[in-house]
């Protein structure tokens, strides 16, 4: 578990870095002076070891804590015993991985540090990661402390005080420490040593009484236990209360990934819920009031009316937008893609975007590079003039016969037959290649209402489009790595 947390916070760390690159110049800047301190912070304390469980016992002078390291460990390492009563030196032990820059933090010397794993073969895969300290007497006050309970607290996941059962009411430790340890009552716990030197009639009094003590200081929740270290009673109960600690997350890790997920929050402030969608289809309706702006389906309707007649027809000129009528096209499109940005990436992104009078150039090129012609067609007039030519002929056919006023009558008739079927068929054809010249026109109108569009399009890809997409981009993935950290 607590590898899957050191991922989670190595992920929202990069996160949140990703996230500021990509909303640099639109972070506030004294917001980013405080992410950026912050952060280091975070760095520093996720390299002291996430991935470390940090156990602390506590205790006043001649309490056993020392007593109960050694029986913890199952090994004489801490000083204990008549000659030295007090805990004048952090004593550290450690499990598995190297743990140097956390005791270099909490400043516990190089000759009071020992690694279990080093020494024995039995290396206790439950307390794989476990730092155990032995902190100095808490109620000392000839000894320079190198480690206080209250700078420790921070990086402690588990705090055990060991009390002696003749002084568990000490008010110097209520009032000192224990009663400011409120919200940390979760990661408590109070053990009762020397239960030994107690009558067995008297403990469960002692217990009850050091819980009603407890209540008092708000810790109502702290399990309390008892033990003889000299004589390794209570010692595995309290192992497993280690082991327990050891199984969760470190609260190194839990605190880093807590601390970025606030400074992730804190910079969602610069970014917006969301961003516009500029795509060739979003832009369509622009391109299409620029094309109502120039003219073209004037200059299309012209192009089909052509079809109407066989001679050259006039047709219509597009005109050039003018610039205010661009800027007004431009303004709105613009209105719509920034409405749900940051003022800053707002303003970004308007300037990026090129300006009326360049985009009205622009567009003026588009619509010129498409030519406006009369259509033509080749098959329509081939048509046509066979069509006038089968007329001809049956006419032809027809006069002949007037003029023989030939027999027998059954042959005239054929003839007569010919004639209509030849003037027929022309007729039709003629009919025919009116209506090829037609479509001709609609086609040619249509195709180039088409391509005008499409080089208007081009021209607000290329202007609007791409520079819109470069700041909307940059803002989704601010956005985007933003939120992975702050979840």
């Amino acid at each position: 578990m607590n590898d899957l947390v050191v991922e989670e916070v190595e992920a929202k760390f990069t996160a949140i870095e990703k996230g500021m690159d990509f909303g640099k110049g639109h972070i506030e800047p004294f917001q980013l002076a405080r992410a950026q301190q912050d952060l280091a912070a975070v760095r520093h304390r996720m390299d002291l070891g996430m991935g470390l469980t940090v156990v602390a016992l506590v205790g006043g002078t001649g309490s056993g804590k020392s007593t109960t390291f050694n029986a913890i460990t199952d090994l004489e390492f801490a000083d204990s015993g008549e000659l030295r009563p007090t805990t004048e030196r952090a004593t550290a032990c450690t499990w598995g991985d190297e743990a140097g820059p956390m005791l270099d933090f909490l400043g516990v010397d190089q000759d009071r540090r020992i690694r279990k794993a080093s020494i024995l073969t039995d290396e206790e895969p439950e307390f794989e990661g476990l730092v155990l300290l032995d902190l100095p007497d808490h109620d000392s006050v000839q000894v320079a402390h190198s480690v206080q309970v209250t700078e420790l607290m921070p990086l402690v996941d588990l705090l055990i005080w060991v009390l002696d059962p003749q002084k568990y009411a000490d008010q110097a430790l209520h009032a000192g420490y224990l009663q400011a340890l409120e919200r940390r009552q979760d990661s408590m716990l109070v053990v009762l040593n020397q239960i030994d030197t107690v009558p067995f009639e008297h403990r469960d009094r002692i217990v009850a009484d050091v819980r009603e003590v407890l209540k008092k200081d708000g810790l109502e929740g702290v399990p309390v236990l008892t033990s003889s270290a000299l004589n390794m009673e209570g010692i595995d109960e309290i192992k497993a209360h280690i082991a327990a600690a050891v199984a969760k997350p470190s609260i190194n890790a839990v605190t880093a990934g807590a601390e970025l997920e606030a400074i992730a929050q804190r910079l969602q402030r610069s970014v917006g819920p969301a961003e516009a969608e500029v795509t060739d289809e979003s832009l369509r309706p622009v391109a299409d009031q620029l094309s109502r702006a120039a003219g073209i389906g004037a200059v299309a309707d012209s192009i089909r009316a052509s079809g109407e007649s066989w001679g050259q027809h006039a047709l219509a000129k597009p005109e050039q937008p003018a610039t205010s009528t661009v800027d007004a096209i431009r303004d709105g499109w613009l209105d719509t893609v920034k409405k749900d940005l940051p003022a800053s990436w707002a303003k970004n992104l308007t300037e990026v975007v090129s300006g009326p009078e360049k985009l009205r150039r622009r567009v003026n090129e588009a619509i010129s590079s498409v030519p406006v012609t009369n259509p033509t067609s080749g098959n329509a007039r081939l048509i046509m003039g066979l069509g006038i030519l089968l007329i001809l002929a049956g006419i032809g056919v027809g006069v002949a016969e007037l003029m023989s006023a030939g027999f027998p009558f059954a042959e005239s008739m054929w003839n007569w037959i010919t004639a209509g079927v030849l003037v027929l068929v022309g007729l039709w054809a003629f009919f025919m290649a009116g209506s090829l010249r037609k479509n001709a026109a609609k086609r040619a109108a249509d195709s180039y209402e088409q391509r005008v569009d499409d080089e208007i399009l081009v021209a607000l890809r290329e202007n609007l489009g791409e520079p819109a997409q470069a700041v909307l981009g940059k803002h989704r993935s601010a956005r985007e790595e933003l939120a992975k950290a702050s979840e």
